[in-house]
């Protein structure tokens, strides 16, 4: 749990980097200029303008925490390896059985990213 939880925190550090990055220098400038502290800018100016850049990001990385988490559930490894296992032998049709599988995680992901990808450009800073 402690390895996927550094592995993850790094490219949701990364995501809102790079939202932050898009935020105009003059941004900052000016709330600085108007007599905000330095919290008050990260707070009020930067952060909420990052967030809405970094929106798209996230989502990736929830999807690949989502397909990251099945993997490294051995319970849930083994299981569907074993539900596999029997299948092949009962059934003997591995490509089948295989698109199957792949189909579960297409259910679980593919409604992320659609709805969070509308959020995306429903919440993206107009240029």
């Amino acid at each position: 749990m402690l390895g996927l939880i550094l592995y993850t925190s790094a490219f949701v550090c990364e995501a809102i980097r790079s939202g932050i990055n898009t935020v105009p220098v003059g941004q900052a400038e000016a709330a600085r200029a108007i007599g905000l502290s330095f919290n008050q800018v990260l707070g009020l100016v930067v952060l909420p303008q990052a967030f809405r850049a970094a929106i798209g990001p996230l989502t990736n990385v929830l999807i690949a925490l989502t397909k990251n988490t099945t993997v490294a559930a051995a319970i849930g490894v083994a299981e569907a390896a074993f539900l596999m296992k029997e299948m092949i032998e009962n059934e003997a049709q591995l490509l089948l059985i295989s698109a199957v599988i792949a189909f579960g995680f297409v259910c679980l992901t593919l409604p992320t990213g659609l709805i969070l990808g509308w959020v995306g450009k429903k919440m993206a800073v107009k240029r």
